[in-house]
């Protein structure tokens, strides 16, 4: 049977985004970045949500992401 990994960045008071959407309180550093890359190698698919899926897919193709994100 396959296995199932959920991660997801929720507030302490339960939400995942502020109250317009907004998720400029996701603490992304240098730290977060490493840690993300290993479980990205440790897992097979990557399954978003529409919300976010939409938004990454924004950011994907642009000059910052390929700099910042390789």
């Amino acid at each position: 049977m396959g296995k199932l990994f959920v991660f997801d960045m929720v507030s302490l008071d339960g939400y995942f985004s502020g109250p317009k959407g907004e998720l400029d309180w996701h603490n992304v550093n240098d730290e977060f970045n490493r840690f993300a890359a290993e479980q990205l190698k440790k897992v097979g698919t990557i399954i978003f949500g529409r919300v976010t899926y939409e938004m990454m897919a924004s950011y994907w193709p642009t000059k910052k992401a390929i700099r910042n994100d390789p």
